[in-house]
């Protein structure tokens, strides 16, 4: 039975499912709170916690979206794997400069000196930089007398008085007869005197001179405690100027283990404390639980760091019925009671999260001439009434036991989940006998985190469910024998089918659907960075395939026959249809044939970017070019006539190889190589992909490269440079491709 279905309501996108999914009462209550406290509040620390795919994360972008417009910039990381303090101090300041870059808050910043001093902090992540200052304090003092005497002009000044004070006296004592008489010894004695005075002149000079020099020089310094202290006050400053700073810590449910989780959060407590900024950090369950027990422990790290823990529920089958009924073309399919029953077995193995639901909902997506139908087979019409029989089960055991307990929202969802964790494992049994101890077994499966009194309520839920399993005759059970166990089976009336990769799909198989879903992933994340579309959601592969060609970003051979039945194949994999002899053999030859289409998308992809940006700056860009008379090939070269040249490696990889050393030798005298031919010290760079953001094969290729290249000459080991891009939200991001061209220009 076909259902005409919108596809487009079919998507994972938090914007497609948030009219229907985010319309209750309590999210809507959490994200009021939340929006008031980003608004109006101190700066501190938030927990999000919830089951993956519940929704955490759609809650915290519908916040940010709500909260655009306001001076509020929010840092998204995403962690995938513990990372140490260094690597994550660098994502921090990076991404920091980076959102407020994107969300142009950059320029909003009134202070120059704050956006330099941001430009120059996010720039230390990628480079060695250093600057120097010479400081000179020089004090000098002069003292200096100087005395110059001519005995000519000194007489000419005195003879007029002279002449009065001699006629005075002469006047009085009438001495001047005796003078006459000596006229000739006098006249004599005189023109002796005014041979002197005429001829001497007295210089006299007194100097004396103090010099006192100091000089002081200074180089910049940057290491962790550095880089910390300046990202700091940075946060302080943007404070001051009344920018909100709010980092959002995604993912750290996939941190498995729970020291490295919590060495994460201990290594940033500091930060976590400044009041500086406010973190809302993301997680599962483990760590909720975690701070769950440290309300009684001792000077718990957890209690002192988060102030608040917002908890995101796992969604009600009333809701899910509402996001299934949103799909349908015709809203009287529903009074179909085939439709029905299955979208009930929906909602029982989505184990009540929408992420998974959408996810099973995808795999019984056809299409036919564009129009898109959910195929319902008629002939598991009693699966699905069995699984709508025990979600009913399912819902009494909620509603009786555990709805009535006073505990908080997410300690029943933990019980809530078991119940639906318990079904799967009792299914995968099959037609044969089990044991209540192999579904449920606290010591090996919960003792280590959570504290004995849930064992107690999880044995009643769980012998409450077998229990009501036995009144609806779907289980049945064997009263023990001399090994004193209690054994249990399905009845013959309990038609019940596992979900999961079928038996019969082998590991190639698995392999090959995996690599086709990494390039419809990759396909859709290009468009959607590239805005090629306006919403990518609704193009199938095929027709992003065309548009990518279009662009230039990848051959029009994507459109062949061959390529066209390795789709095809991918379609038939995920829909659970059977391949003969012949498609499994396609599927093996042409392993190594989808992980080369993979890099060829990204390469194009790097080209398109490049090419685009830097020819605006004077550069001929050229691909798979041979450097002049060596076996060598560069991805991409930007050549220029006035600069030096930029030669481009992409690697797509996901594991270490022996073969690093040997690749890394080859680069290296690639660059030389063609240092030689265009006699230029040109630049090398390495742009790095991997799937899952994974970057344990890089880390270990930057060491063997560091390790490797100080043996060569100086001439080309500071010229390779290393770009992880698979750093940040997605693997294809423009404005930071662009921004790291920009430190080669």
């Amino acid at each position: 039975m076909k259902i005409e279905v919108n596809s487009n309501r079919i998507s994972l996108s938090p914007d497609v499912n948030n009219d229907v999914r985010i319309s209750n009462d309590v999210l809507d209550e959490i994200i009021g709170q939340l929006k008031q406290e980003l608004l109006y509040g101190v700066n501190s620390s938030f927990l999000v916690s919830g089951y993956r795919g519940a929704g955490k994360t759609t809650l915290v972008n519908r916040l940010i979206k709500m909260l655009y417009n306001e001076k509020i910039v929010f840092v998204n990381l995403n962690f995938t794997k513990y990372e140490k303090h260094t690597l994550v101090l660098r994502k921090l300041i990076r991404e920091l400069y980076l959102s407020l870059y994107d969300s142009n808050k950059l320029k909003e910043i009134e202070s120059k000196k704050l956006r330099d001093q941001i430009k120059l902090l996010y720039d230390h992540t990628f480079f060695d930089i250093s600057s120097y200052s010479n400081l000179s304090n020089i004090k000098e003092s002069n003292f200096r007398i100087s005395n110059n005497i001519e005995l000519k002009k000194l007489l000419k000044t005195i003879f007029p008085i002279t002449a009065i004070v001699f006629s005075s006296f002469n006047l009085s004592f009438n001495f001047l007869p005796f003078i006459l008489n000596q006229i000739n010894i006098i006249a004599l004695l005189g023109s002796i005197v005014w041979l002197l005075v005429d001829l001497v002149k007295i210089n006299n000079n007194y100097q004396k001179t103090k010099t006192v020099s100091e000089e002081n020089t200074r180089k910049s310094l940057y290491d962790d405690e550095i880089a910390e202290y300046h990202l700091k006050d940075i946060l302080g400053k943007l404070k001051e100027e009344g920018i909100k700073t709010v980092f959002v810590l995604d993912e750290l449910d996939k941190i498995d283990n729970e020291l490295e989780m919590e060495g994460l959060i201990s290594d940033f407590k500091p930060l976590l404390l400044s009041n500086l900024a406010t973190f809302i950090v993301i997680s599962g369950q483990k760590l909720y639980y975690k701070l769950l027990a440290s309300n009684i422990l001792d000077d718990s790290l957890m209690t002192s760091i988060f102030s608040k823990n917002i908890h995101v529920p796992l969604a009600s089958d009333f809701e899910l019925e509402k996001v299934f009924d949103s799909y349908l073309k015709n809203k009287n399919d529903m009074e179909n009671n085939l439709i029905k029953y299955y979208r009930n077995s929906l909602i029982l193995n989505s184990n009540r999260t929408l992420r998974r639901f959408i996810n099973l909902t995808l795999k019984d997506l056809k299409w036919e001439e564009s129009k898109s139908y959910l195929e319902v087979d008629e002939d598991n019409e009693v699966l699905y009434k069995t699984d709508t029989k025990i979600l009913e089960i399912l819902n009494k055991i909620i509603e009786e036991k555990i709805d009535l307990m006073e505990y908080e929202e997410g300690v029943r969802d933990f019980l809530t989940y078991q119940l639906y964790i318990w079904i799967k494992k009792m299914k995968l049994k099959g037609s044969t006998y089990f044991t209540l101890e192999e579904i449920f077994n606290f010591e090996e499966d919960f003792s280590v985190i959570y504290p004995l009194w849930y064992k107690v309520e999880l044995n009643d839920l769980c012998n409450d469910l077998a229990g009501e399993l036995i009144l609806e005759k779907l289980l049945f059970k064997k009263e023990a024998d001399e090994t004193d166990e209690v054994l249990y089976r399905w009845t013959n009336q309990a038609k019940i089918k596992a979900t999961g990769i079928q038996n019969d799909i082998s590991d190639s198989k698995i392999k090959f659907l995996e690599e086709m879903i990494t390039i419809e992933k990759y396909a859709r994340e290009i468009i959607e960075d590239l805005k090629l579309s306006e919403d990518s959601k609704k193009i199938n592969l095929v027709n992003m395939v065309k548009l990518l060609i279009d662009k230039g970003i990848i051959n029009k051979r994507w459109l062949n026959e061959s390529y066209s039945n390795l789709f095809k194949l991918s379609n038939k994999i995920r829909h659970g249809h059977n391949l003969s002899m012949e498609e499994v053999d396609t599927i093996i030859k042409n392993r190594n044939r989808i992980i080369l289409m993979i890099s060829e998308l990204i390469e194009g992809y790097c080209y398109y970017i490049v090419n685009n940006y830097l020819t605006n700056y004077g550069y001929l860009i050229t691909s798979n070019e041979k450097i002049n008379n060596t076996n060598y090939k560069a991805d991409i070269i930007a050549k220029s006539d006035s600069k030096h040249d930029i030669l481009f490696e992409i690697i797509y990889k996901n594991s270490i190889s022996t073969q690093d050393f040997s690749r890394i030798s080859r680069l290296i005298n690639l660059l030389s190589s063609y240092n030689k031919a265009s006699n230029k010290c040109n630049k090398l760079v390495v742009l790095w992909f991997s799937k899952d953001g994974s970057r344990k094969a890089f880390d270990h290729f930057n060491h063997k490269l560091h390790k490797l290249i100080h043996e060569y000459d100086s001439e080309v080991k500071d010229s390779i440079y290393l770009f992880y891009a698979s750093d940040y939200r997605t693997n294809f991001n423009t404005t930071t491709m662009k921004a790291y061209l920009d430190n080669f220009i």
